[in-house]
């Protein structure tokens, strides 16, 4: 028998959690099963298994794909002002999010399910830095002059995002006023990081 490579394992695995992503999208976390994953997937039952053990290992690998993905767009348009990228970061990145099938359900049902949030709060860190690295780096590109330590603005941009991401996933873009809050919101960091309109 061939012996299966780590890059192939480590391919087949991202594939079967992109398929979970879908399930977990529909179904949320705790109405998710590994039969789901294993029908969306393509997979028989012992392939499953032979890469994720429950189904919070899958889950776990699906945040870490999408967390992943956030603030990438920083790294593909690093040659713009830092100005633009936050203007992207707020009229395409967090519009983006909201319209694609959301994991907010799951995110919701899986971390109120945690016993120790050690988990949770380890992520929320890793999220944290890489805001406030990205406006500490405009700070010193000279693009940003903060009213306020830009640790804080970093944790009032990603509370906004959240609180906006799970008010939209209940009551829609329309019904939540989502293009009136992004203004306002483009305007609050405007004024926080003492950037000129």
């Amino acid at each position: 028998m061939p012996k299966v490579t780590e890059a192939y394992r480590r391919k087949k695995q991202l594939e079967i959690a992109h398929a979970a992503k879908k399930v977990f999208e529909t179904k949320g976390y705790t109405d998710t099963s590994m039969n789901d994953i294993m029908l969306e997937a393509n997979i028989a039952r012992g392939t499953l298994y032979s890469y994720f053990d429950s189904i919070e290992q899958v889950f776990l690998e699906v945040l870490a794909i999408v967390d992943n993905h956030s603030f990438t767009f920083i790294e593909e348009v690093c040659n713009m002002k830092f100005v633009d990228q936050l203007n992207t970061l707020i009229y395409k990145e967090v519009v983006d999010l909201l319209r694609q099938p959301s994991l907010v359900q799951a995110r919701a049902e899986y971390f109120f399910s945690l016993e120790d949030t050690t988990f949770f709060e380890q992520r929320h860190k890793r999220v944290i830095e890489g805001i406030t690295n990205f406006l500490q780096q405009g700070v010193e590109s000279g693009e940003f002059a903060p009213q306020k330590d830009v640790r804080s603005i970093a944790h009032f941009m990603l509370s906004f995002v959240d609180g906006l991401m799970l008010n939209t996933s209940q009551l829609g873009e329309t019904s939540n006023f989502v293009n009136d809050q992004l203004e306002v919101f483009h305007s609050s960091l405007y004024y926080l990081l003492g950037v000129e309109n």
